[in-house]
């Protein structure tokens, strides 16, 4: 009889520790959830002088393209995943480095080849930074 209350204690606390725990940090909970899925329409600007087959939507964390149809390209992605513009590897000869971007059921996907996308972030953000 001493050994079951023992038990049943011990067993009462973790489930009170747990039930406490994820009432105070809700992100302890969030974190046994699975991610939810939205599907995202990412929009091609092309402002390159090459076609826009030579583009793909690329989702790096989770090594997944997808093509452009009509100037968009539709992906299934947690939603707190990245998205960034890439090229088709039917383009091997050719290079574009994207800034990685949140995913939102809409995004906008801009090929600038007049100037480097990760130099134009570093400036934006300096310009933000510095502005009287």
């Amino acid at each position: 009889m001493k050994i079951a209350l023992t038990l049943l204690t011990i067993i009462v606390a973790i489930a009170g520790a747990i039930g406490l725990t994820s009432f105070f940090v809700p992100e302890f909970s969030r974190q046994f959830d699975p991610p939810s899925i939205i599907q995202v329409k990412a929009y091609l600007d092309n402002r390159c002088s090459i076609g826009d087959e030579a583009f793909v939507a690329f989702a790096p964390e989770q090594e997944r393209t997808a093509k452009f149809y009509g100037k968009t390209a539709i992906m299934r992605l947690p939603k707190n995943a990245k998205i960034q513009l890439s090229m088709s590897q039917a383009y091997p000869d050719f290079q574009y480095d994207d800034v990685p971007q949140d995913v939102a059921p809409e995004v906008f996907l801009v090929a600038d080849c007049s100037a480097a996308p990760r130099l134009n972030s570093i400036f934006n953000s300096m310009n933000k930074q510095f502005k009287n």
